[in-house]
Formats: C-alpha cells, structure tokens, sequence
C-alpha cells in the first residue's frame, strides 16, 4: 500500500459515494430513468439526472487504480493485461482501514462500470413491453405486470399477469443477463478472487451455499408447495394474515411501536418509500426496512469502512429481526391486539408466507453462486437451454412449481444480496433467541432490550464474518421456532 494514500480522507469519500450510489440505485429501480420523449420540465431534468453516473464524481474511490494501490499491487504491464502485478507486501496499516477500505473500492468500482448496463436494465423494467388481454388489450411495463401480480387477491387474476409477464419480460430477461456478464468480466479484470469473499459474507465463504441447501432441505416438510409459481408467490405475500395491520402503511405507524423503549432516540432512521400494504409481507419488509436503517443510522461514530461493509451482515441481521416481528404470535398480540389463539393463527400464517420468501432467496444463492449441484457459477453465464433448466429446476425446488426459463433474472431477480439476506435471517433467529431469553418474550417493547441492541451497534468493529456453525445453529433455532406455531 502506498503511503501516499491518506486513509482517513478515502474512507470519507468512500462514505459520501456509497450513500450517492444507493440513493440513485434506489431511485432508478422505483421510477425508471427517463420520461417520455415529448416530456419537458422539472420532472424531466429529475429522470435525466437518473442516466447519470453516481459514481463518476467519485472516481478516486471507484478506480482499479486505488484498488491496487490499497491491496499493495501496483498497475504494470500485467494490469494492462486485465491482471493484478504483485509488488512488495503492503505497508504497515495501523489505522486497519486499508482492507475494508479495498473491499468498498473494489464493489464501487464494479458498481461505476455497471452502472449503464442498470440503466438499461431499468429501462426494460420500465418500458411498456407487456400485453394484457384483460379485459381488453392493454399493454404496461413489466414493472408494474410485476406489481399487478402480486397486488392481484384471485388465482385467475395472478395467472394473467404471470403469463404475460412471462411472453412479455424478453428485453428484461436479456438486460440481466448483460449486466451479470459485464459485472464478471470487470470483476475479473480487477481482481478475480475478491468478488466471492465480499459478496458471501461468510467463512468459508461457501458455508453461504451449503446452508441455502440445508434450509431448502430442512424446511421442505414445513411448507406446502404450492401448484404453480403465481400462487406460490400469492401465498409469499401473506393476504391470509390480515388482521390487526393498520390500513396505512407509514413511518408513524413504525414509530409508535417502538417509541417507549427510545430504541430510535437521537438515530436518524431513513425509511425511503415503503412498500404498498398488500399483505402482512409488505409489513414485514417495512419493519426490515427500519431494522436495516435502525442499524445504519446507529452505528459506530468513526471510520465508515470499519463499521459497514459492501454487503453488510449486521444490517442484514437486524432487518430480518425486526422483519419477522410479524411472524411472532406474542407481537401479533401485544402489537397488534390479537387475541391469542388469533395471534397463534396469524403467526403460523405469516412465518409460512415468509418461508416461502426465503426459500426463493435460497434458491437465488444457488442459482448465483453454485447453480445446481454441478456448480458453475451464475446461473445466467451459462448458455440458453442449460441456463433455463437449472432455473427451472431450483425454482420448482423453492415453490414446488417451475418459474418459467423466460423469467431468468426476471423473477426472482438473481442479485447477490441473496446470500447476505440469507445469513441474515439465520443469524437473527439467534439474535431472537438471546433477546427473549435476556429480556422476555416481549423484549422489542423493552428498553434494556433496546439499549442492548443499540449498544452492540455502535460497536467500532467490522461485522463478523459467519461461520459455518453459525449459520448451522441459527437454523436450528428457525425449526424450533417454526415447530412451536
């Protein structure tokens, strides 16, 4: 590592470009990036600013350069090559930022090259490319075909929308797949080796795939699979446990939940849009949307890279925490006002639907990091008919029913983030556990019990990495849980 480098300053700018980078993320995903062509005005210039590069004035921080200075390689002849030129061992970093810090450039600098391959991904999202014979032709993007499906109450009804989504998601389908091939290929250009130890946050880092097997097997007997995709899906979004949700989904309700315990006392928590209450899903997402931000805006007051990580365990833990509040009978009761054999009921549902989603993320792990027993890699780097039999074949695994090869990178969207979301949810069912053995069965209403978790948030330290008895054992404590409803 060169000396030259000034840690404290990169950390800083490391800092401001990740927060540009998730909030234009987050935006191109939800809106789209451009208007119509014969828009004008302010709402116009807003989806133009969308096309551009969050990134590029924050080159210093995304550059294969400063990777390689960070890591104590230096760009020769071989770098030219698309390989990294070792040099002599990096020099001493008593700050401990030069590794995390390496980590952030290498994900930025991914994010920077990528960023017009999502661009035109969000804009196949976004273009009206789906037919709708319902109950005359109406074409819409498959965006909001997506949406339709999942806010849809009928069988029938789902059905529409799955098979148009399915003849009408090509250019989505294709759009994916290039954004996956170019993140490889840069990837491999920087430095092939880092891209697997950052995205599965886990050591081995292939515990992550073992235990989306485990899972995927454990909890084959706890389900029902359902008949085909659309009603799996149906089933994931937890319509059948509507009982006690306000009729609005919005911060003041999250608020008021946790407002005596002073769990958010002095945190900034940015919730962003929160999603349409379809079912008790989409308050478990609101929920894990707090749990995350609860633990962003809590963390340690020092060096970014030290507390947060490109893909972040501990954000990932609380988000599934608190995001599965809604499948604890005792929250359904006391946060809800069920009565308790009602709240049992509600319970039981809700942890089924949401079992179900985890499945899917399950099945995302294998898809992108070991496609099929085989291995492989990404499941979208392989050619057309391999790639749409695996699909095929893990999705029916997760469902019991197929989503169709079509879909590939559609539904579900094959990120790597399934891997964190999945260690997760494990590591918070044991999370669960020492809360409820520490503070009662009602801890998230108890203020010790949010000073403990606000304490272990602040904690200057990078995320653990899990271990392979880790995410074992918070399986183990999922069963029991779902055995006790």
């Amino acid at each position: 590592m060169s000396m030259e480098i000034d840690l404290i300053r990169l950390d800083r700018d490391v800092a401001r470009a990740e927060r540009a980078w998730r909030a234009a993320h987050g935006d191109l995903a939800r809106r789209g990036p451009a208007p119509p062509a014969d828009e004008d005005g302010p709402s116009a210039a807003e989806a133009r600013a969308r096309l551009e590069n969050p990134l590029d004035p924050f080159r210093r921080v995304s550059s294969r350069t400063t990777y390689l200075e960070l890591t104590g390689k230096t760009p020769g002849l071989g770098a030219e090559l698309g390989l990294a030129s070792p040099t002599s061992p990096a020099a001493p970093d008593p700050t401990g930022l030069a590794a995390p810090l390496a980590d952030w450039v290498y994900a930025l600098t991914l994010e920077r090259v990528v960023w017009p391959d999502r661009v035109r991904l969000a804009t196949a999202w976004h273009a009206p490319l789906v037919t709708i014979d319902l109950p005359e032709p109406a074409r819409m993007s498959p965006h909001e075909a997506r949406l339709r499906l999942l806010a849809d109450p009928t069988s029938a009804g789902r059905q529409i929308f799955a098979e148009a989504l399915a003849r009408g998601s090509g250019a989505v389908a294709d759009a994916a797949r290039v954004l996956v091939e170019r993140r490889h290929e840069a990837a491999r250009r920087l430095a092939e080796e880092g891209l697997r130890a950052i995205e599965l946050p886990c050591d081995p880092p292939g515990a992550a795939i073992g235990a989306a097997e485990a899972l995927l097997r454990r909890t084959e007997s706890v389900i029902e699979l359902e008949p085909t995709w659309h009603a799996a899906l149906g089933r994931a979004v937890g319509r059948d446990a509507a009982s006690g949700w306000p009729a609005r989904l919005g911060p003041r309700w999250i608020e008021e939940l946790f407002r005596a315990t002073k769990l958010t006392e002095g945190v900034a928590i940015d919730l962003g849009p929160l999603p349409r209450p379809l079912g008790a899903a989409s308050f478990a997402r609101a929920l894990a949307r707090f749990g995350a931000a609860l633990a962003r805006g809590g963390g340690a007051r020092g060096p970014f890279a030290l507390s947060r990580a490109p893909f972040d365990l501990r954000l990932a833990r609380r988000a599934a925490l608190f995001g599965g509040l809604v499948a604890d009978p005792v929250f359904c009761a006391r946060a809800l006002g069920l009565g308790r054999g009602r709240a049992l009921d509600q319970a039981r549902a809700t942890a089924r639907s949401l079992l179900l989603s985890l499945r899917l993320d399950a099945a995302t792990v294998a898809l992108v990091f070991g496609a099929g027993q085989g291995g492989g890699g990404h499941v979208l780097l392989r050619a057309s008919r391999d790639r749409s039999d695996r699909f095929e074949e893990t999705t029916a695994r997760a469902l019991g029913a197929p989503i169709p090869g079509a879909l590939a990178g559609v539904v579900p969207a094959l990120d790597p983030g399934a891997a964190v979301r999945l260690a997760g949810a494990l590591l918070a069912a044991r999370d669960r556990r020492g809360l409820i053995e520490r503070f009662d069965e009602d801890w998230f209403r108890n203020p010790r019990a949010a000073e403990a978790i606000r304490d272990e948030d602040a904690t200057r330290a990078p995320a653990p990495r899990a271990s392979e008895g880790d995410l074992e054992a918070g399986l183990e404590e999922m069963m029991r849980s779902l055995a006790g409803l």
